[in-house]
Formats: C-alpha cells, structure tokens, sequence
C-alpha cells in the first residue's frame, strides 16, 4: 500500500492533534485533502495543463485537493473557435486526471462575455440563440459524467458597479439570457449544480453592496420562474492593497441565498502580497485571516457547497498582469505554496475554517 492510500485508510481523529485543535500530527504530504475529505467537504484548485505534466507539481494537487477547475480549457475561447468546430484535448486531459485520481471536476465557464470573434460578430438574436443552445449542449453533455458543477454565468455584472455587463448576449437576447443559459444547461445535464459566478460579492465598499443587492435580486427573478439555479459563486480575488473582506455584508447576502434555497461556492480564491500593504485606512491582514475568514463566513451563514483556491503554488502561476514591474516585491497571484513550493499561512487559515466546519 502506498503513503497516500495508507493515510486516506486511517481515520481522522488519529491523524489530528487535539491541543489546540491544532493539526501538528497531520502529516505534511496529507495535505490539506485529508482534512476535506474527513469533513466531505470540496476543496479544490485552479489546474493548467502543464500542472498534471510535472510530476512535483502534480503532486501538490493529488495531496492537496479533492476537486480541480480547469482554468481556461472549458471557456468558449478553447473550445469552439469556429463554429461548431470543437477542441477538448486539453480538457480530456485534465479530466482523466481527475478521474485517476479521484477528484471532482467543476467546469469553468459556459456563457462570459469574452468569446470568439464570430460570436460577438452575430448580430440576430436567433442565431446566437443556436450557437449558446449548441455550445452549451455540446460542452455539458461530453462531461455529463465527469462535471458535476458548472459555471453556467460568468460575470454578468460589471467588475466595478452593479450594472448588468454589455455584451454580445445581452444587447440580443436582453437580460433574460441569464435565464436560457441555465435552463440550456439544465437540459443538457439535469444532475449538476448550475453556478451564477461573480466578482466582489464578499468584499467591503458601498458599492460592492450594490452588487449583492442586484446579484439577489437576479437569483430571486430565476427561482421565481423555476431556473434550475443551484450557487452563487463568489470569486473572492484580493487586489494589490485595494480590497477588504466584509463579513457582514457577505454574511448576509450567504444568509439571503440560503433562505431561496441557492447554496454558495468559493470558487477563485486567491490574494496578493500587496494586500498586506496599510492603504486607505485598512489595517493589514495575514494570508491566514483571509483566506479562512472567506471559508468561515460562508460556511456559517450560507450553504456552501465547496471552496476552490486559484492555484496552488506561485512556483508554476503566471506574473501578475496588474505588476509590470518584474523585480516588485510581488509579481504573482498569491496561493498556497510560494516559489520555493513552502506551505504559506493561507494553508493554516484554510485548516481551521474547514476544521470548524
């Protein structure tokens, strides 16, 4: 019996330190999956194609998570450049992945505003009916028994304000696009969990509270006519020295969703090394706080139905595009692992938000 299957065969309580609640005994090559899977909660990561191709990288996933978002290789861009011509490769790829090493898959993203050329090219309301009902159906169907969770939306709102996004979907189809996304989904696979995904939901500022307010009033509009709505999605991305968690107002819209019976997933969750920076009167938090706080509120107030990190190691990520500066302090993405593959204190505030679940 090899380490990893050894560990998952022996019961949690052994593996736990009860000082503190601490989990000094845990093994480090348990990793994070151990806990999550003891509490069957979802825990999962961003994946890039070159993640299951390197083996050190890979094995911080198998250790680590117990579900996996491919990053890009489920949007429109990858896989239907041209009409009705489509790619899965990479997607496959990642997916068997998954599936040897039994982890769940959420899919990432059906209907965004960025999309090949010739959609936003489409100018009659009927045709692009035919291309998002073809997509969709083409998209959910090949993994009807590999993808259990989808980000049907992604981004309906402006990143910034609480307007509904101009976009090729909406100036044809008007706001009611929303509505035909999930319900093409739906028919497509009448099993998954169908996700609204937005930005700033759980962050501080009037006008991110507008958000909350408008993203409930979208749900209450799809549960009223029976869209088969099942999360939110809150991306929970922290900019450079910009953003400030809001456990209340983020604990009331979790509370708000939970009462129309629509759960909530964590499904971005990544930060910055600027974030610690004192900036417009916000006191410095630890990668800890954040990453736990998000987990907590969610799970206290909301019905949450899985946390997703985006990425695991800043070893593999990409530069930040926001940094141009390549000798700054901080030039990538935040996640678990820093460039040296070291477990960060994200990893400690994740272990006790699951812990007290």
């Amino acid at each position: 019996m090899n380490r990893r299957r050894f560990l998952a065969s022996v019961p949690l309580a052994l593996l736990y330190a009860r000082a503190g609640g601490a989990l000094a005994q845990l093994p480090p090559a348990a990793g994070l999956r151990a806990l999550a899977d003891g509490k069957s909660f979802r825990f999962g990561s961003a994946i890039d194609p070159q993640d299951i191709t390197d083996p050190a990288a890979s094995q911080i996933f198998i250790e680590n998570v117990n579900s996996i978002t491919p990053r890009n290789e489920l949007k429109w861009n990858a896989t239907e450049k041209r009409p009705g011509v489509f790619s899965f490769a990479d997607a496959d790829r990642m997916v068997a992945f998954a599936r040897k090493n039994n982890m769940r898959v959420y899919g990432h993203t059906l209907i965004w505003y960025r999309v090949p050329d010739w959609v936003s090219a489409i100018t009659d309301a009927q045709t692009l009916r035919t291309a998002m009902n073809r997509h969709i159906k083409q998209v959910v169907t090949r993994y009807k028994r590999s993808i259990d969770a989808w980000d049907v939306v992604n981004e309906p709102l402006e990143y910034d304000a609480p307007d509904l996004r101009d976009c090729v979907f909406r100036r044809l189809l008007g706001d009611d696009y929303i509505r035909m996304s999930f319900d093409m989904a739906h028919e497509a696979n009448p099993g998954a969990t169908l996700v609204l995904n937005e930005t700033h939901l759980e962050k501080k500022s009037d006008v991110f509270e507008q958000k909350r307010a408008r993203v409930l009033k979208i749900v209450e509009d799809l549960v009223a006519k029976k869209t088969p709505i099942g999360a939110v999605g809150l991306q929970s991305h922290f900019r450079p020295g910009f953003d400030q968690i809001d456990p209340e107002g983020m604990g009331r819209f979790c509370a708000a969703l939970k009462d129309m019976g629509v759960g909530v997933f964590i499904t971005e969750l990544d930060a910055s090394c600027h974030f610690l920076k004192r900036e417009k009167g916000f006191a410095p938090a630890s990668y800890a706080e954040i990453f736990g706080d998000v987990i907590t509120v969610a799970a206290e107030r909301g019905d949450l139905k899985g946390a997703t990190v985006w990425g695991m190691s800043e070893k593999y990520g990409v530069r930040d595009e926001k940094d141009s500066d390549p000798n700054a302090a901080c030039t990538k993405r935040v996640n678990l692992y820093d460039e040296n593959n070291d477990p960060r204190s994200s990893v400690d505030g994740i272990k006790r938000a699951i812990e007290a679940m």
